[in-house]
């Protein structure tokens, strides 16, 4: 029960450190929420900063909800808590406490709970994702697509866990949701 909470509250935790945001500010000084699309992610930290920096927020971001997820699967005592841990790695990333729950659009932390879900499978889904954005010019929806669909065919090759598999392709699907709310809202407001 306590390694359960404790996997709990660090996947939170781990998911809310806002990578992008803390490398916009202290190392260029922009505060990505009044910057670029307003938005606290590493798309908006790579239009504003260039591609190092971005690429490298959105690797921490990968790998913090990679790590939250595996942590999780170590500790915790059913699979059940596991998911959640990723579920709630991904919501500390979207709503960070520390910036007034408004951060990232979660692409991602989803991409690294699959990974932790899925290490082997997980390193197709991460080659082909960055691959589709570096090749579609950082278009997260092409990443997303990119990485699930590489996800699957893996996971569905090697006889893999297709309850895992459910759970990472609704995470991909939520954070595709919150990136066509995000620009529907900045389409409105702009």
């Amino acid at each position: 029960m306590v390694n359960d909470a404790l996997a709990l509250a660090l996947a939170f935790l781990l998911g809310s450190v806002p990578f992008s945001w803390l490398i916009a500010r202290y190392r260029y000084g922009i505060d990505l929420r009044t910057a670029g699309d307003g938005n606290v992610g590493g798309g908006n930290l790579l239009a504003l900063a260039g591609v190092a920096p971005g690429v490298a927020a959105v690797l921490l971001d990968v790998f913090k909800a990679a790590a939250a997820t595996a942590l999780a699967l170590a500790l915790a005592r059913s699979e059940g808590v596991a998911l959640a841990a990723g579920a709630l790695a991904v919501l500390g990333h979207v709503f960070p406490p520390w910036l007034g729950f408004s951060g990232g659009r979660g692409a991602a932390p989803a991409i690294g709970v699959a990974w932790g879900l899925f290490p082997l499978p997980g390193l197709a889904m991460f080659v082909c994702g960055g691959a589709a954005v570096a090749l579609t010019r950082g278009r997260t929806v092409a990443g997303i697509a990119a990485a699930a669909i590489a996800l699957v065919v893996v996971v569905l090759a090697t006889d893999g866990d297709r309850g895992r598999l459910l759970f990472a392709a609704a995470l991909f699907v939520a954070a595709g949701i919150k990136d066509l709310a995000d620009r529907l809202r900045a389409r409105r407001a702009g």
